[in-house]
């Protein structure tokens, strides 16, 4: 069986046996039409030795963002030894639950809510990765992050305490990370259900990472690619430190240069439409991440030129766009879920 560079992306690194370590594969998808969206998450954590042994969980939140309220998050923890790993193609599963090259399936009950899903979509050709190549073989920093299936249209079935919703051609994204420590804080924003250009894709990643005890300037990059194929990252090393990056609980406002185009991002989120849960890094600290599945993205795009900048295309995704918080401290204004 051939195994191709996207799906190379998506092997398991860890070993069985390197401490620190943690790996995480989610899948994150709205269903079109709909303010459902679903996110899952399969992970596995290998901490100091004096810390305990490995463990293989997976995590699935549903969420509906005509009523907030109605957030649904369950989560399921085994031994990472019962956790079965095929190193020959990606394949990762955690008790009933799976996720693999072209798919994932999966059964949690937990806090008295039950999802059941069992998803397809068709892989990518090529792995989108949001940082330079070389950042990806160097030790520093600690966390890799990319996306072996950017953009996919997923199809299938999800259930969520026995109400069932059929998958099809749902816009959603799949990505890999994997690391010794996760960084410090991020905020993360992803989407493929534009109004205008329904093929178009957005990434944002704001991150910041230690050096020792030092917390180095935070990272920013941002990718788009439009319908027509191009290609507009702004990711550059020199970019990665200057690109324009202010977020908070209400949105994210971002702006880059690169050659003779210019990109400008308006992001608006609703606070309780939220999901929080806490994350733990391989040295026992604590994470707590703040995910939601229903922001407003608006995006202007301009060539420039000797005229000025004109007006390339704007893109719109009302409701539909996933973005994420995650520091250090809890937030006391908003829940931790899990």
């Amino acid at each position: 069986m051939a195994v191709y560079q996207q799906e190379l992306d998506n092997m398991v690194h860890w070993d069985g046996r390197r401490r620190p370590f943690y790996e995480v594969y989610y899948l994150r998808f709205t269903l079109p039409g709909t303010e459902r969206a679903f996110w899952i998450r399969y992970t596995l954590l290998a901490p100091r030795r004096d810390l305990g042994p490995p463990s293989a969980s997976v995590w699935a939140l549903a969420f509906d963002g005509a009523h907030p309220s109605r957030k649904i998050a369950v989560k399921e923890t085994l031994m990472a030894d019962q956790a079965l790993i095929d190193r020959d193609i990606f394949y990762f599963q955690v008790g009933e639950n799976a996720v693999y090259n072209n798919g994932a399936r999966g059964k949690i009950f937990s806090g008295g809510h039950e999802l059941r899903w069992d998803l397809q979509f068709m892989p990518n050709e090529e792995t989108q990765r949001p940082y330079p190549l070389s950042l990806y073989h160097l030790p520093f920093p600690r966390t890799k992050f990319l996306s072996p299936n950017w953009s996919v249209r997923l199809q299938g079935e999800i259930a969520v305490d026995g109400e069932s919703f059929r998958v099809q051609d749902a816009p959603g994204c799949q990505a890999h990370l994997w690391g010794a420590q996760h960084a410090e804080r991020w905020a993360w924003a992803h989407c493929n259900a534009f109004r205008e250009d329904p093929e178009a894709v957005f990434e944002a990643l704001t991150g910041q990472v230690r050096w020792g005890k030092k917390l180095l300037r935070p990272l920013t990059s941002i990718c788009l690619r439009l319908g027509d194929g191009r290609q507009l990252r702004f990711n550059r090393f020199t970019q990665l430190l200057f690109n324009k990056s202010r977020y908070g609980l209400q949105g994210w406002e971002l702006s880059a240069h690169r050659g003779h185009y210019r990109i400008k991002v308006s992001l608006q989120n609703r606070p309780e439409a939220m999901v929080g849960v806490t994350y733990t890094d391989p040295d026992g600290s604590k994470l707590y991440c703040y995910h939601a599945e229903s922001a407003e993205l608006q995006i202007q795009v301009f060539e420039t030129g000797r005229k000025g900048d004109q007006l390339l295309c704007r893109l719109t995704a009302p409701h539909s766009a996933a973005f994420e918080i995650v520091e250090r401290a809890p937030l006391p204004e908003l829940t931790l879920h899990l």
